[in-house]
């Protein structure tokens, strides 16, 4: 069987940027952000475990079953529950992360590639 003599692409090579992941401390917790992409900025530029943030908001709004935390978007969380019929509604919702700050996390990864 013969090789067939295969043409490489003629697009130029691309370099591509690695990212040197940034390793922040939880101000929550104390322990490192092992994922960026899991963090949520906080005020002042500090960021936080998602995780840890649920559980500062269960905390603080004195939240019980049957409501639970979740994220809903552009740096928002809610206070849902769960009606009969299995569909959730939003009791409130909890300006958590600012644009601003996540702006300044965007730049901050960016600032992290090689």
């Amino acid at each position: 069987m013969r090789k067939k003599n295969r043409q490489h692409s003629n697009f130029p090579d691309v370099e591509v940027k690695s990212i040197n992941e940034p390793r922040p401390v939880c101000v929550l917790c104390g322990k490192t952000i092992d994922n960026i992409a899991d963090a949520i900025s906080e005020p002042g530029g500090n960021y936080s475990h998602f995780d840890c943030v649920i559980e500062k908001i269960k905390n603080e709004y004195q939240v019980t079953e049957p409501d639970v935390v979740s994220y809903i978007g552009q740096g928002r969380f809610g206070i849902c529950t769960k009606d009969s019929n299995g569909s959730y509604t939003i009791k409130e919702r909890i300006n958590y992360e600012s644009t601003d700050s996540f702006m300044a996390m965007k730049k901050f990864v960016e600032g992290t590639k090689e």
